[in-house]
């Protein structure tokens, strides 16, 4: 279509032309129509429903429409909350959206489209079925699971009910699950009260027949708005009669034995209800607990069949409710069984060639018992046999034995055998016949002829008769006479028994046993003599001649007295055996014999005083009896112990020697000489005596040698006392001449060493070491050096000279040899040798060295490290331009240092950095063999590389201690941060380590037995660099570390140190008694300060006196106080203390370590303290020591006039100090005036580090306080906490112009009064001068209410009361107290929980 203007048309033609030329165009092309009309659908009730309706060309306005109501163009479809356009709208798209659908919304719904620009309107329409749901399904008259029990042919009528259902629903009928279609089947279908809703009924017709036992019946009603069928069913229960009783376990006619163990079971098929079964036994009922079984009904009757049940019957009966009478079955037992008893009877007695008769009786039996006859093992007939009925159906059976008794010597046994041939099963009893006989011959037990027995012991000897009947008579005698004896008697054996100490008489004495009864003519007997064995009863030994002397010969005779066997005689000297011979022997009357020894001896001087035995020993009884006797011999002089032929003395000790000597007779005369010479004899003193113990002596004197009898004294021995000494003794008999030969011994001293031993590479080196001592061996010359390999040198010793020799020698054989003689003498002798081995320098490259970084402007400085000899030089280019020649010293400046034996660095700074100076740098290090090179990057700063080496260096139960190594910094400080989680947890935990140069850091607050992974990274101004050590890994451990106190408490807790009670009790009562000695010691120590502090009134040095303070140090390594961590620090009087200087000096006498750090005094830098270290003061701000630390806990206990807190109650505190005053001083306020205005004169210590800890005290009362703040964002605590209380007070004030803080603190109220006035009252004229870091007020003051504003605390005693709106945990706790802690100006970038927390203590 074409259409043609004009330019002469105006603009508004224009555009309604243009518009309606749009529409036209539009309706040529095509109308608006729909892509998606809408169509019906259904929905069940509660659910979404969503009518499509998606418009194309789309050019009019869209509404919905229901039932002919239209709802409007707004697409929320007000006054419908449950409905909604949804979709594209401008792609077309205006769905129906209806939530929670319902029945009022069924409906026929239209999308109705408005004309627009000549498009017609378009109607689509859908109708919206809801589905509802039947609420109930049930079978009219019956239960849910409900059971119908009907008798067997009789018909059921089942009516099925589904309610309220739109559509209606669906109807199907099941049997056990089974779907069943019927002829008798009649669905009626009805409304439903409820408008547009139904109601459908179902009926069935059964006849139901046993087969139909136990089925379900259930009607299942289906519908659209159902996920699942609703369903109702009933159990059908057909009765009929049980089927009739079968028994098993026993057939007619079977023989069962008796005590077998025998089960009936009675067994009915079918029945509803299933039949009871019943046992009878002969019309008795035994047993009704039947079971059920399936479809049966079970009795089972388990029983032991015994003989009453021969005959039996058993009789099984089955019925249940439709049963007229009883269903029966029966069976009848036969049962065999043996006799119960057998029995014979007869006479007790008889004589030979009597007759006697003999009877069994055999009880009831089935079948009858076959009787048989045994006579002494031998089988006899019987003589007569008889039967008769006995019991339920059984026999009993009689027999009789008769015979005449033969000549026999013991008693006839009789045996009657009663046996059931059917069962195979026999019984017997068994009857003994006594027969009359003479006793047989008796014999002895307990002693065998000619064997001896011991004299004094006890012997048993018993006679023993059998086979009479009756038992024989025994009597026994002693060589004829009639003896007592003990008589048993066992069935056909008599005994007798006698005992008998046994005494030499006894040997070869007669005893006989003779034994007798009735039966026996004469007695018969048996006799035995005894052997005794005795030793001598005494000794005797005689001397030949009556005086002995050593060299001529002497005997010595022995006579034992009678023994049995005879006596053997040894002859023993000390317990040594000698040789003698026999010279007699004789018998005596009761058979023992004597014997005579004789020992011949050649004497000697060892022979005097010496003891000789005679041992007469009896060797059957192992007894000897001894006679000893000791010599007395005449003889010269013998040394009681060899002299040695050299005496070891080290030079400066002192010895004595001693040579005693013995002879007979005495006394002993000594003489000692030397080189032919006697030695002088002085007075002898206890110096002399004891000169060879030099706790009594009292240490070295002059050197003097001298005798004194056998004793020769040396002391403080020289070298030039060495030599031989002679000794001899002498008596009336003779003399003796001994010689010593005195060796003295001195420590080594080393005479010579080399130089510095300097060789080529490759080249052997040889170091001399000579030295001189006695003794001096090659064992006692070595050369050593740390971790050195000697496997490639040569030592060589000779002439007290020892001499290394280094092979081939290398690099890394430059360093420090050390000579060390030791002989064992004095002091280690050692002396270092140095060798040196010439190499070229070989430069160090690492990640720290290879980089440098400045800022501009800066100076920037370039290190660089080298080894090597001779002496190393360093020069420093870039682009090969040398820089390091000295020609621009205002811009570069080489400092070279010998920092090892063969180590150098050089330092090469680039003052005033330009742009232009960040590059490449060449470090050159040269000497005589050769040169190395190494390139340094010069850059801007940069943010630091990550951290090297992380380890672990020490866990604990609540901590892990780690460490690393750092990368390169960037040129400006680095810090570190570590970062750790538990191996259960996904979440880090971070911790800032701020103190610079430290590399170590302990992590507290960790879980028992846990495992931890750590990482570090570090930073700097520029950047963070990334985090290394994930893979770290340490586990705490499972229980904390126990010191020697609780190990001791475990110990003795444990039951492992029991002490007895009257230990404990003794302990109590010392330890009461040192209390009590301790409490007397304080008070006179008390006492007598207060009396020199009286003396001392008015000084200005009062503070003079020596005190010590002792303190508990932090722990680093769980930020608490650890009770065995401690520091002591001993005071000089401080003479050196003056008010006018600056920096007070301060010298301490003694120091102890800790675990943790250690005093010492402070270093002093500029003005400032060195950072990392934690100080002290006292009453007057001085400065007395330092603790290094490298980590802060968050409080630090100083006890001084105060008890410990509890947990470290187990540390006895120091004396008070006298740096802290009584509390009776009248000087108190004006010493502490007096250091106010030293601080208003500008004459202080220097301000602490921002983590120090800063101690005060007040001396009226004690107690604990804890505070906390929040800084602002000014870095100043922000808010103020009122503090209301009477009496003395403490004011402590922060003032740090450096961190942000106002530097007038003029304007901040009192009380009312202003600032300066405040200040005087306190004894200040005027503010303190802005440059101090530090201000302390400890004034008591009459103020009833202080203030703490952003500067001062100001703390009231003894009770105080709190409004705190700056305090983080809104509690502080006061109680009196004598000491304050807190934390001065912590540093805005380094605010940690442990600096923003302090203590008053």
């Amino acid at each position: 279509m074409k259409h043609v203007t004009h330019g002469s048309q105006s603009a508004a033609a224009k555009d309604t032309r243009f518009h309606r030329g749009i529409s036209l165009y539009a309706w040529g092309q095509q109308r608006q129509h729909f892509r998606k009309p809408p169509k019906d659908q259904h929905v069940i009730e509660g659910s979404v429903a969503i009518i499509k309706c998606e418009v194309g060309n789309q050019a009019g306005r869209v509404q919905w429409a229901k039932d002919g109501f239209v709802l409007g163009f707004n697409r929320s479809i007000p006054g419908y909350p449950r409905y909604e356009m949804i979709g594209d709208g401008i792609g077309g798209e205006h769905h129906l959206r209806i939530h929670n659908a319902t029945l009022t919304d069924d409906a026929d719904y239209q999308c109705q489209v408005g004309p627009a620009d000549g498009h017609p309107p378009i109607r689509g329409t859908g109708h919206l079925t809801v589905l509802m749901a039947p609420t109930t399904v049930e079978l009219l008259g019956r239960g849910r699971e409900d059971v119908i029990e009907v008798r067997e042919g009789e018909e059921v009528t089942l009516e099925c009910k589904v309610e309220e259902a739109k559509p209606v629903a669906k109807v199907k009928w099941y049997k056990n699950e089974q779907e069943i279609h019927l002829d008798s089947r009649d669905d009626v279908t009805e409304e439903s009260p409820k408008r547009r809703r139904h109601n459908l009924l179902s009926k069935i017709t059964l006849r139901l027949t046993p087969a139909d036992d136990g089925s379900h019946y259930s009607c299942h009603a289906h519908h659209p708005a159902l996920n699942a069928p609703m369903r109702a069913s009933v159990k059908i229960s057909v009765q009929y009669p049980p089927g009739p009783p079968v028994i098993t376990g026993y057939t007619a006619g079977e023989a069962i034995r008796a005590g077998e163990e025998r089960t009936l079971t009675c067994r009915s098929r079918g029945g509803n209800p299933l039949g009871r079964v019943v046992w009878y036994r002969n019309n008795e009922n035994i047993d009704s607990t039947d079971r059920a079984v399936g479809a049966e009904s079970v009795n089972e009757y388990k029983f032991i069949v015994d003989s009453s049940d021969n005959g039996a019957v058993y009789t099984c009966e089955v019925r249940n409710k439709l049963t007229d009478k009883p269903l029966l079955a029966s069976v009848k037992l036969d049962v065999q069984f043996p006799p119960d008893k057998v029995m014979v009877s007869g006479p007790a007695r008889s004589r030979v060639d009597e007759n006697v008769t003999l009877t069994c009786f055999v009880d009831n039996s089935n079948p009858p018992a076959e009787v048989s006859w045994v006579v002494d093992s031998k089988p006899r007939p019987e003589t007569s046999t008889r039967r008769e009925r006995a019991g339920p159906g059984g026999w009993r059976t009689v027999s009789e034995l008769s015979l005449t008794v033969p000549p026999i010597e013991r008693d006839m046994m009789f045996t009657c055998h009663a046996t059931n041939q059917a069962l195979g099963e026999t019984k017997l009893d068994t009857y003994m016949l006594s027969v009359l006989r003479p006793p047989q011959p008796p014999t002895l037990h307990g002693y065998s002829g000619g064997v001896g027995i011991r004299v004094g012991t006890q012997q048993r000897i018993t006679c023993i008769s059998r086979g009479a009947n009756p038992p024989a008579d025994l009597q026994w005698y002693r060589n004829g006479q009639k003896i007592p004896s003990q008589k048993h008697r066992i069935e056909d054996m008599s005994s007798a028994e006698i005992e008998i100490v046994a005494e030499p008489q006894d040997n070869g004495a007669q005893y006989r046993c003779e034994a007798h009864n009735s039966a026996a003519s004469t007695p018969v007997s048996v006799s035995t003599t005894l052997v005794v064995h005795f030793p001598p009863e005494s000794v005797k030994i005689i001397e030949n001649p009556q005086r002995l002397r050593a060299g001529k010969q002497a005997s010595l005779t022995c006579e034992a007295g009678p023994s049995n066997p005879p006596a053997t005689i040894t002859w023993l000297r000390e317990g040594y055996q000698m040789p003698g011979r026999v010279m007699d022997t004789s018998l005596t009357p009761n058979g023992g014999t004597r014997v005579t020894n004789v020992l011949t001896l050649n004497l000697t001087a060892a022979d005097d005083g010496l003891t000789y035995t005679c041992q007469a020993a009896n060797t059957a009884l192992r007894k000897d009896v001894r006679q000893s006797i000791t010599l007395r011999v005449n003889y010269a002089p013998t040394f009681l112990t060899d002299p040695p032929d050299v005496v070891d003395v080290v030079v400066g000790e002192s010895e004595v020697l001693n040579l005693t000597a013995r002879a007979n007779p005495g006394p002993v005369l000594y003489t000692w000489t030397r080189h032919g010479l006697p030695l002088p004899d002085p007075v002898i003193d206890d110096s002399w005596r004891h000169a060879h113990d030099p706790d009594i002596s009292g240490g070295a004197g002059p050197s003097l040698v001298a005798a004194d009898g056998p004793l020769l004294y040396i002391r403080s021995v020289k070298v030039d006392d060495a030599g031989v000494y002679e000794l001899e003794a002498t008596n009336q008999e003779g003399a003796t001449v001994a010689k010593v030969s005195l060796n003295v011994q001195y420590p080594p001293t080393i005479k010579y060493t080399s130089e510095v031993v300097t060789v080529a590479e490759g080249q052997d080196a040889r170091l001399e070491c000579a030295a001189d001592g006695n003794p001096l061996t090659e064992e006692m010359m070595r050369w050593t050096r740390e971790n050195y390999d000697f496997t490639r040198t040569e030592q060589t010793f000779g002439g007290k000279k020892a001499s290394l020799t280094v092979l081939r020698s290398n690099k890394n054989d430059t360093g420090v040899f050390s000579c060390v003689v030791n002989n064992g003498i004095g002091k280690v002798a050692t002396t270092n040798v140095t060798l040196v081995v010439k190499t070229r320098p070989q430069v160090e490259h690492s990640q720290l060295l290879n980089r440098a970084a400045a800022e501009v402007g800066r100076t920037g400085r370039l290190r660089c490290l080298a080894e090597g000899a001779p002496e190393v030089s360093f020069s420093w280019k870039r682009d090969g331009v040398l820089l390091s020649n000295g020609v621009r010293p205002d811009k570069y400046e080489n400092e070279t240092l010998k920092t090892g034996l063969v180590s150098w660095a050089s330092t090469f700074s680039i003052k005033n950095v330009l742009e232009s100076d960040y590059g490449y740098y060449l470090c050159v290090a040269e000497n005589d063999l050769g040169a190395s090179t190494v390139s340094v990057h010069f850059t801007r700063p940069t943010r630091p590389d990550p951290p090297l080496a992380l380890k672990v260096l020490n866990t604990t139960h609540d901590s892990v201690t780690l460490a690393w190594v750092p990368g390169f910094d960037g040129g400006k400080p680095q810090y570190f941060r570590l970062r750790y989680r538990s191996k259960s947890s996904s979440s880090y935990q971070y911790l800032d380590v701020y103190e610079f140069g430290v590399y170590t850091y302990t992590v507290t607050g960790l879980s028992l037995d846990t495992e931890y992974y750590f990482s570090i990274m570090s930073y700097n101004d520029v950047g963070e660099s990334e985090y290394r050590g994930e893979f770290v890994r340490a586990t705490t451990r499972n229980q904390p570390l126990l010191g020697d106190r609780e190990l001791l408490l475990n110990q003795v807790l444990g039951g492992r140190g029991e002490l007895p009670k009257l230990i404990i009790i003794v302990v109590a009562i010392v330890g009461t008694m040192i209390v009590i000695l301790n409490i007397a010691l304080v008070i006179c120590l008390i006492r007598r300060k207060r009396g020199k502090r009286r003396e001392d009134e008015g000084s200005d040095q009062a503070s003079s006196k020596s005190t010590t303070n002792t303190m508990y140090a932090p722990s680093s390594y769980n930020d608490t106080v650890v009770g065995e961590t401690l520091s002591s620090i001993s005071e000089k009087s401080r003479e050196s203390y003056t008010q006018e200087d600056s920096v007070v000096d301060y010298e301490a006498t003694s120091q102890y370590s800790v675990p943790v750090g250690h005093i010492s005094p402070c270093l002093v830098h500029s003005g400032h303290f060195v950072p990392g270290q934690v100080f002290l003061y006292d009453q007057y701000d001085l400065l007395y020591g330092c603790e290094q630390t490298h980590k802060h806990a968050a409080s630090t206990y100083l006890i001084d006039q105060i008890e410990p807190p509890p947990e470290y109650a187990s540390q006895t505190p120091s004396q008070p100090s006298s740096a802290a005053y009584d509390p009776q001083e009248d000087d108190y306020a004006e010493v502490l005036r007096r250091n106010a205005y030293n601080h208003q004169l500008g004459k202080v210590t220097p301000r602490p580090p921002s983590r120090a800890t800063h101690y005060s005290t007040s001396p009226e009362t004690r107690g604990y306080l804890s505070f906390s703040y929040t800084p602002s964002p000014t870095d100043v605590p922000n808010g103020a906490a009122q503090y209301h209380a009477g009496g003395p007070s403490v004011t402590l004030g922060i003032h740090d112009h450096g961190h942000g803080y106002p530097a007038d603190i003029g304007s901040m109220g009192l009380e009312g009064n202003d600032h300066s006035h405040a200040l005087q009252s306190l004894g200040l004229d005027s503010d303190p001068p802005p440059s101090l870091g530090l201000e302390q007020h400890s004034i008591p003051s009459e103020h009833p209410s202080l203030t703490l504003d952003p500067h001062s605390i100001t703390i009231d005693h003894p009770v105080i009361a709190v409004t705190d709106f700056s305090n983080r945990n809104g509690d502080l706790r006061v109680q009196p107290t004598s000491l304050s802690t807190f934390n001065p100006n912590p540093s805005p970038s380094t605010f940690s929980d442990s600096d923003l927390e302090g203590h008053l203590v």
